[in-house]
């Protein structure tokens, strides 16, 4: 896997097979980059990582991990929608079962795996990976939450809004513009007694700078970059009151820790990615070229998001006003 957002999207379909074979080792491959969030999860029994800093350390430890495959008894199951090379990397482990995704884009996995599973690019990546998961002989599906933060009092009482607007660089169309995030916070110090947490990855934390520098407010403050996982998961559960974010991985981390959440979605569908309910609301305002961020090789606005920059600061608030 490469991104954490899809293991985390993936979770309940993971622990479900996990526990269908209790007694096999339940591991995975993963890049460097995610190492942290995976072993944070507590989900697999061992952690391989593919090191993606240079094309020679790719090599090197691809064939690494590769070669300690090949005299196990091991299923392989490439949860990846896009790569071609998470396939050959399944196909090079020999392992007697492969199972895969498989679409117009990717057709050439058909040949590669034992076990086809059609990637259905209408209905919601959850229920992929389920679909997956039934293949791998699961019936039964559990609901996996991130060990420790199962439920939240109904009687705590928060210090913050937790802002993301941070995501891969994968599709940064997502993101917010300054004056989108400047007017949610000037509404939320203004209007509320919360304070604003700024989240991010440690790469983050000179743009959050810049956004506050923008907002010009001391009451918000830059954790990017700031916490461990363990230390991280807890700030989110023990100490905000809800998350507002775009489509990242904060946003499937809050809700496997039970946290509420008001995500803003453009070149992304939230159908496609999350539960939508009374805990987790959303604002789409469904473009007629969306979803095109993994889809099209250039995207149709040539990067102008109109789709994000179209919603205005106004109907955030008005969204966020009745979530509160």
């Amino acid at each position: 896997m490469l991104g954490l957002g899809s293991v985390i999207m993936a979770a309940d379909a993971l622990v479900s097979i996990k526990k269908k074979y209790p007694t096999s080792s339940f591991e995975i491959i993963c890049s460097e980059s995610i190492e942290a969030g995976i072993r944070s999860l507590k989900l697999f029994d061992k952690v391989h990582v593919i090191k993606d800093s240079s094309y020679l350390q790719i090599a090197q430890s691809s064939i690494q991990v590769i070669t300690s495959f090949w005299f196990k008894r091991c299923w392989i199951i490439d949860l990846e929608v896009y790569s071609k090379l998470s396939s050959l990397l399944s196909l090079w482990t020999l392992a007697v079962n492969r199972f895969g995704f498989y679409f117009d884009e990717v057709n050439f996995r058909n040949n590669i795996n034992t076990h086809n599973v059609f990637f259905d690019t209408k209905s919601g990546v959850i229920e992929n990976y389920q679909r997956m998961a039934k293949e791998a002989g699961v019936i039964t599906f559990e609901r996996y939450l991130i060990e420790g933060y199962e439920s939240r009092s109904a009687h705590q009482r928060y210090s913050y809004i937790a802002i993301n607007n941070t995501c891969s660089e994968l599709a940064r169309e997502r993101l917010l513009t300054p004056e989108q995030l400047k007017n949610i916070c000037l509404y939320i110090l203004e209007n509320t007694t919360y304070k604003i947490a700024l989240l991010g990855a440690p790469n983050d934390r000179v743009k959050m700078d810049e956004y506050i520098e923008f907002i010009g407010e001391s009451a918000v403050e830059n954790y990017a970059g700031t916490f461990q996982f363990s230390d991280y998961y807890n700030f989110l559960h023990q100490h905000c009151k809800l998350m507002i974010t775009v489509d990242s991985a904060p946003l499937h981390i809050a809700q496997k820790l039970g946290l509420p959440t008001l995500s803003i979605w453009g070149p992304t569908t939230p159908q496609s990615r999350i539960i939508i309910d009374n805990f987790n609301q959303v604002i789409f305002h469904q473009a007629p070229c969306s979803p095109c961020a993994h889809i099209s090789g250039e995207l149709p606005c040539k990067g102008n998001n109109f789709c994000i920059k179209d919603i205005t600061p106004a109907e955030i608030i008005t969204k966020l006003k009745g979530f509160i």
